[in-house]
């Protein structure tokens, strides 16, 4: 009895969260050249302000409740729901908090 070769597909949810996740590493490896513009006396100031406000907090609080229900339909989305979580909240402190974290590097 000769059997063909199968062939697997990768699961496509677990594709798309595999994608997203390297795309929010591509941004994490980038946001520190931006967070330089989040000091008081420089002009991206503002403009950071408002994406951490009104861009960055509700695309995460929308990612988050998007792969929480994802992760009720498909058990084995809770790992990638836990990620999500994760960079929408350390993107957000980062941007909450660049003042004072360039304070303290500056400080040695």
């Amino acid at each position: 009895m000769l059997r063909s070769p199968t062939r697997r597909n990768p699961d496509p949810p677990a594709l798309a969260a595999a994608v997203a996740l390297l795309a929010l590493l591509a941004l994490l490896a980038l946001a520190p050249l931006p967070a330089l513009a989040q000091a008081t006396d420089m002009p991206g100031h503002q403009l950071l302000q408002f994406a951490r406000n009104y861009v960055i907090a509700p695309i995460a609080l929308f990612a988050i409740v998007i792969s929480g229900v994802a992760a009720f339909i498909r058990p084995e989305m809770i790992k990638s729901t836990a990620y999500v979580a994760i960079i929408a909240v350390v993107l957000y402190f980062l941007l909450a908090n660049a003042d004072r974290l360039l304070q303290v590097m500056r400080a040695g």
